[in-house]
């Protein structure tokens, strides 16, 4: 990179915040992702605010630099993998929170990680009912920038059904600010629609290729106490199915709730078994791993009665073993995130949503591209929503054997389509999805054409958004 470019950056920063060094473009060169290659940016940089992340865009689109925005770098599909000449700007300086207790909500910087206002909340009896599995290292405003779930999500939905508003510097410079604090005489945050279209959900789920979020405003709520965990076994996936319906259709909170196969069940505690201390059991052909949670005693004691009635009524049982929910909710499910490199395999996800009813319209094409393609992996996901399943099945491979590699790209594409048939929707518009559906050709150029607006010379995160 350009040695006046460099000077720049120093004058805008500071030169403790600038760096070329290779050991740290290194660090900065790839994600949690495998199955990815990992790409060395021309410098890394550092911002303290708003203002600087601003000056930085504006001097990159001057030079017509890419630029590849970064908080915690926990995403799984490259998403903040550098571009070759590129500039890395991590956020996670930016660490200021302000709550708004009266209103309910909170604003918090693009540094703030999940474990970090977790710990803040947890002071006013508060929390954010949404926590990743990447929790400790993730931060919000990464997770609204892909529109991520996780635990929590099974009541809430994704991250988006909790976002208030937005303050985004787009590629050229400019600084904005959406929801109910584009009025800067607004008490704060309190409501996302307000001066027309719904600005807000532009960058959710952007992926940083229209603008960098600097700060997000969120809903938060109190803090639940009590909780029950539980596993019920059904002989069909329409049993199952069926169950998670039910449970929304009577109000039963359920925090998270999963359906394994008996086969995946057993994959996993293969290697989880021992540690979340889940006694031996010879599982059903379908398990529902649950945490009912409420903020009273007696609303759990009816949710956790009528979560057992219905069951039954769909001629299921009640497994009783607690561990399995319990390590999914407690541990926020990083045992299972951190089982996924406990082996010398690399893997390639595919997050998708499907329907609680067409579970099994997913699991059938996730186990026939695998088959066709001899490929190891797995089915798992988690409800989110009344309506919503999210699906983050992984396909596995050898990653010094390049002819399967190879393999695997391809079966990416192919379960695109074939999930995409099964009226399955991408909530990450990842560049497999656009190789394998055609049927998102209108919908790709009007997504083009608010790149092209926003981003006229092509800096932000480039190829990302769908391949754009």
């Amino acid at each position: 990179m350009d040695g006046k470019v460099i000077s720049e950056l120093i004058e805008i920063v500071g030169t403790d915040y600038v760096s070329t060094r290779p050991d740290v473009l290194l660090t900065y060169s790839a994600s949690a992702s495998t199955g990815y290659d990992s790409v060395l940016p021309d410098a890394v940089v550092r911002p303290a605010n708003t203002e600087q992340v601003a000056a930085i865009l504006k001097l990159a689109n001057r030079h017509k630099i890419p630029v590849v925005a970064r908080s915690g770098g926990s995403s799984l599909q490259g998403e903040v993998i550098p571009k070759k000449g590129s500039i890395v700007v991590e956020l996670m300086r930016l660490d200021d929170i302000e709550l708004f207790e009266d209103l309910r909500s909170i604003k918090v910087g693009a540094g703030v990680t999940f474990g970090m206002l977790d710990k803040y909340l947890n002071k006013h009896n508060l929390w954010l009912p949404v926590y990743p599995e990447s929790s400790l290292v993730c931060t919000i405003v990464g997770n609204v920038a892909v529109n991520g779930a996780g635990p929590g999500s099974s009541s809430e939905g994704c991250i988006a059904e909790l976002v208030l508003g937005l303050e985004v510097v787009l590629p050229d410079g400019t600084i904005i600010q959406t929801g109910s604090e584009a009025n800067p005489d607004a008490p704060g945050p309190f409501l996302r629609y307000a001066f027309g279209p719904d600005v807000t959900g532009l960058f959710i789920g952007s992926l940083g290729s229209l603008g960098i979020i600097t700060n997000v405003s969120m809903k938060i709520k109190r803090r639940m106490k009590h909780f029950h965990y539980e596993t019920y076994g059904f002989d069909s996936s329409e049993q199952a199915e069926k169950f998670l319906i039910e449970l929304k259709e009577n109000d039963v909170n359920t925090v998270f709730a999963s359906i394994y196969e008996g086969r995946i069940l057993n994959f996993f505690m293969d290697m989880l078994g021992e540690e979340y201390e889940i006694p031996e059991h010879e599982w059903p052909a379908y398990t529902v791993s649950m945490t009912i949670g409420r903020i009273r005693k007696d609303q759990l004691e009816s949710d956790v009665v009528i979560a057992s009635k219905i069951c039954k009524e769909l001629e299921g049982h009640v497994i009783g073993i607690s561990q399995l929910p319990r390590g999914e909710w407690d541990d926020r499910m990083r045992t299972f995130a951190r089982s996924s490199y406990a082996h010398g395999w690399h893997w390639r996800i595919l997050y998708h949503h499907q329907t609680p009813s067409n579970w099994h319209a997913s699991i059938k094409a996730i186990w026939e591209v695998m088959d066709e393609y001899g490929l190891l992996g797995h089915t798992a996901g988690f409800q989110t929503g009344h309506a919503s399943y999210n699906f983050y099945p992984h396909l596995y491979f050898d990653p010094t054997d390049k002819e399967e590699e190879e393999k695997v790209k391809k079966a990416h594409v192919e379960l695109s389509k074939r999930l995409f048939k099964t009226g399955a929707v991408p909530f990450k518009l990842a560049p497999y999805w656009i190789e394998g559906v055609e049927e998102m050709k209108d919908y790709l150029k009007f997504i083009e054409s608010l790149k092209r607006t926003l981003d006229p010379n092509g800096i932000m995160n480039p190829g990302v958004l769908g391949g754009l």
